[in-house]
């Protein structure tokens, strides 16, 4: 069975993985191709029956030995990377169990939005292991540091709305319909902005989060002179000026280079 779906809506790439979605690496190439598509502003996750994604079967996982363990949380670990690296913003739409790697890749989403029904479990410790995608590293960096080892500890599972309260969530809905509705009309504002400044803004806050505070703020400042080298800069300030709508044109894959 394939990893995932995709497809295109609008300006965003829509990812949908599969319940038991196993192959980090072809997830890395699905978004590192987006990643490069002029057509794509926005990289959308979401899940399929009844769950975001839970990770390898249990019955596989049981057969791995040390060597295999290493690859495979190695291959997971490119992808949350990956991920995180991408100037293209990712969104995650959870809808039903996101435990395990299912919940790694939500973590390593720019945006979270679930439904109520929604739940979140690092379940690995059942199991006699820990995370391996990452999750130890995402839960404590996105929320205080006990409350990430309860998870990790307990392998008890989270509601949406504990989540949320604690500011992993963006926001709960009723259901997917809304949920996705909502993505798409929040797709459509961030779409008037320059998928440029965007991506300098992601990039400065991935990156300042790895690295003491007098060094993010350097991070900072030197992306913040940055950005007034852009079009994009001065296309935004005179339409202020001017009192219309901006029209940004300055793209993250105009600065890629080939390899030698």
């Amino acid at each position: 069975m394939e990893c995932f779906g995709s497809s295109v809506s609008g300006r965003a790439a829509v990812i949908t993985l599969h319940k038991k979605c196993t192959d980090p690496q072809a997830l890395c190439r699905v978004l590192e191709e987006a990643e490069a598509d002029r057509n794509i502003d926005f990289i959308r996750l979401r899940g399929s029956d009844g769950s975001f994604s839970i990770g390898r079967a249990v019955s596989r996982l049981g057969s791995f030995g040390e060597k295999e363990a290493r690859a495979y949380a190695e291959r997971g670990q490119r992808l949350v990377k990956t991920m995180r690296s991408l100037k293209k913003l990712i969104i995650a739409e959870v809808d039903g169990e996101a435990f395990g790697p299912g919940f790694e890749i939500a973590l390593a989403s720019d945006l979270i939005f679930a439904t109520s029904s929604s739940r979140f479990a690092f379940p690995e410790v059942n199991l006699g292991i820990i995370p391996g995608f990452g999750g130890t590293q995402l839960a404590a960096r996105k929320v205080y540091e006990t409350f990430a080892k309860y998870l990790v500890f307990t392998g008890d599972s989270a509601a949406a709305e504990e989540l949320h309260a604690k500011g992993i969530l963006n926001a709960v809905f009723a259901d997917a319909a809304s949920m996705h509705v909502h993505v798409d009309a929040l797709c459509a504002r961030l779409s008037e902005k320059s998928s440029f400044i965007l991506g300098l803004a992601k990039e400065t806050v991935n990156s300042g989060i790895e690295m003491d505070f007098d060094k993010a703020l350097l991070f900072e400042q030197n992306a913040f002179t940055f950005s007034f080298s852009c079009e994009d800069k001065r296309e935004g300030m005179g339409a202020f000026i001017e009192k219309r709508k901006p029209v940004f044109k300055n793209r993250w894959e105009d600065l890629r280079f080939e390899e030698d």
